[in-house]
């Protein structure tokens, strides 16, 4: 049988599996631009909106990121 405290720690565990995965992703989006991809290609291959890969261009994406 599984406790609150398990499943309060599964939820953290993946929060911090999130975070982790989401830095990533938003490191290989700023190589990717510097190595000339192009925002659009990003944004289908990432699944955010060309307006939203400028933002990470642009330093103004999430913070922390």
């Amino acid at each position: 049988m599984t406790t609150k405290d398990e499943l309060s720690q599964a939820v953290e565990n993946a929060r911090r599996d999130y975070d982790e995965a989401r830095s990533k992703l938003f490191k290989a989006i700023k190589l990717a631009l510097d190595g000339g991809v192009g925002p659009s290609e990003l944004s289908r291959r990432s699944k955010f909106t060309r307006e939203y890969i400028a933002k990470i261009r642009d330093g103004q994406g999430p913070r922390g990121v």
